[in-house]
């Protein structure tokens, strides 16, 4: 009780001295210590056997946490940015609507010298792109083209549509079993409609230090809308939004999960700006329902068809050559419950036959050959198969259909 007591105490220090630092207008160093008090405290909750100074940690925790929110944008001196950060230059009549839209939003038009550093920050952790899929290179999965197409690549592309009680769908879950094309299929979309695309991998999010993780998500919904139209796509989605009341959870998990809740909000109320959040998930169980909730519309991505298997083969083993024993349709036929994943490492495996056995009978050593590739054939492939067999289990799929029954999708 004793150490529980002196962990507290220490927790309402590091307050105090927050609170000196907050009368100072050192707010930097202010929100540091509120956020490092009421992480403590959650901590100290989660242990705490006395349910009244239980409640009262849980109380002062939210406290520092909301005081420490308000001090990142307190005090500091605003500069004008340009609109997606695009620098010098002569600007478009789409930078000029976004600057005329930015200007009656406010916020938006402007960001702190702090936030403007955290725009640099995120370049290591974001990947911010113009992808180069199309739909070409999604082979099959029908349905969840079609529904990403009515989701992200129609209201983008033909915004007077989509007005009045026709709103575009603004959280989009992607979930399925791993190897599936979720990610590819984000991809496609955004390419499609040539929208700014930022990739987040929601691991990396949680792996930054404390504090960080809540103010670079901020910073990138923030840019977002800045570069807007954008889609913003965050694979591995369940890495920040876990159920709550688990007991796994610390304090910095639960702020980044509040702070993704209130950027999700943020973009649904804001009309005049077009961002679209897709998320990733082998595992949608484990997200919280007031995350899921968020997630207007859930796709799911399951394993390829017998038509979509067919096309992946084609396409991996494209440029190479074949002979007439291979048959794409039979292998497709032969390679059911594998995912896209798994018959992309099959024909990785195929292509390098030829080469393998050159180098084995020493062929490549002899520079004086001529090196003569044969192309590969129906029984490579089916040789290959006998090692490398289907990732996804049946239990995995039923376990997949079911919270899709649940859920939908």
């Amino acid at each position: 009780m004793a150490n529980d007591n002196a962990i507290f105490n220490a927790a309402i220090k590091m307050a105090n001295e927050a609170i000196d630092l907050d009368r100072n207008k050192k707010y930097d160093a202010a929100a540091d210590k509120y956020l490092s008090a009421s992480e403590t405290l959650y901590d100290f909750a989660k242990f705490c056997k006395n349910s009244k100074l239980k409640a009262l940690a849980i109380d002062k925790a939210k406290q520092y946490f909301r005081r420490a929110d308000a001090l990142t944008n307190i005090g500091k001196k605003k500069i004008k940015v340009p609109s997606g950060g695009k620098g010098k230059g002569k600007k478009s009549d789409r930078d000029k609507d976004s600057d005329k839209s930015n200007d009656e939003d406010g916020e938006d038009s402007e960001m702190s010298d702090e936030e403007k550093e955290l725009r640099k920050t995120i370049e290591g952790t974001i990947v911010t792109e113009r992808p180069t899929e199309t739909w070409g290179d999604v082979a099959g999965m029908t349905i969840p083209k079609q529904a990403i197409r009515e989701a992200v690549v129609l209201p983008m592309a033909h915004p007077e549509l989509f007005k009045g009680v026709r709103k575009p769908w603004r959280g989009i879950l992607l979930f399925g079993p791993p190897g599936c094309g979720k990610t590819l299929l984000a991809k496609a979309a955004a390419n499609e409609c040539q929208v700014q695309f930022f990739a987040a991998d929601s691991a990396s999010l949680v792996s930054k230090w404390l504090g960080e993780s809540e103010k670079l998500l901020k910073t990138l919904f923030q840019v977002a809308r800045l570069d807007a139209p954008s889609l913003i796509f965050m694979d591995e989605i369940d890495s920040i939004t876990g159920k709550r009341g688990t007991g796994n959870e610390g304090g910095g998990e639960r702020r980044l999960k509040t702070q993704f809740l209130q950027e999700m909000q943020g973009v649904k109320s804001n009309r005049k700006k077009l961002v679209t959040i897709m998320g990733a998930t082998n595992v949608p169980w484990h997200i919280d329902s007031a995350v899921l909730r968020r997630f207007e519309k859930k796709i799911y991505v399951g394993l390829p068809t017998i038509e979509g298997r067919e096309k992946i083969f084609q396409l991996c083993t494209k440029g190479v050559d074949t002979d007439d024993t291979v048959n794409f349709n039979e292998l497709a036929a032969q390679s059911e419950g594998y995912s896209g994943s798994d018959i992309s490492t099959i024909c990785r495996e195929v292509v390098m036959l030829p080469v393998r056995e050159l180098d084995v009978s020493g062929r490549l050593t002899d520079g004086d050959d001529i090196l003569n590739v044969r192309p590969i054939n129906q029984q490579d492939f089916f040789n290959v198969m006998k090692h490398i067999k289907p990732v996804v289990s049946d239990e995995e799929i039923e376990r997949f259909k079911e919270w899709t029954n649940e859920f939908g999708g």
